[in-house]
């Protein structure tokens, strides 16, 4: 990959913390990322209540609203 590529799906899952996964499989799966029989979604506040879990995480490579995830080994004691 270079920069010009995007993230895979998965890795921007794993990277942003209002994405979320659900074992419910929409009827449509053109616009979807499936991962390990997960529907991989958006959950951000501002799109969720409006397209619910038809915002797919592959849409997210260039969001203003990315936040990622905190991981606990990263946290520092600040005390």
């Amino acid at each position: 990959m270079n920069e010009a590529d995007p993230l895979p799906p998965e890795a921007l899952h794993r990277a942003c913390w209002y994405s979320r996964r659900t074992p419910e499989i929409p009827t449509d799966l053109g616009f979807h990322t499936i991962e390990d029989g997960h529907l991989l979604f958006c959950a951000h506040p501002m799109w969720f209540p409006v397209v619910g879990r038809q915002f797919d995480v592959r849409n997210c490579s260039n969001c203003e609203y990315f936040k990622p995830v905190r991981r606990a080994s990263s946290a520092v004691n600040r005390y």
